[in-house]
């Protein structure tokens, strides 16, 4: 999916850009690879667009022997766009619907920067938090 197209009006609102997959696999190759050993080892990406980084860091990990439930659940991402977070819930996924409840908490839409980071799968930031608070 590195191929991602869009348009240019879209590319010039948000500033997107798609990692190609060599560079991605040339970045995790740069990594420790003990990383992608660990089970409880978790990963995020702040920008994660449709997934790019993120389907490969759960690909080497299952290469690893590592449960899919559980190397699912260890991966995060945020991304400002629904329909990336989408496209990134789906990849991750490989057609396990029994699992998407993982991907639904641990794959936002929301802008990184103002996110809680509770992973409590609402998109809301603390100061939403806090307002509904007052109401509970």
């Amino acid at each position: 999916m590195s191929g991602v197209e869009r348009e240019k009006t879209r590319v010039k609102a948000t500033g997107e850009v798609f990692t190609p997959t060599p560079l991605v696999e040339e970045i995790l190759d740069k990594m420790n690879q003990e990383l992608f050993k660990e089970p409880t080892k978790t990963f995020l990406d702040p920008s994660c667009g449709d997934g790019q980084f993120l389907a490969s860091v759960l690909y080497r990990k299952l290469e690893n022997g590592i449960d899919f439930e559980i190397a699912l659940s260890t991966i995060y991402g945020v991304d400002l766009m629904e329909d990336n977070v989408d496209l990134c819930r789906e990849r991750l996924l490989y057609g396990r619907e029994d699992l998407r409840h993982i991907v639904e908490r641990n794959i936002i839409c929301h802008d990184f920067l103002t996110y809680d980071n509770s992973w409590n799968g609402t998109n809301k930031n603390n100061d939403e938090l806090a307002f509904d608070s007052l109401f509970d």
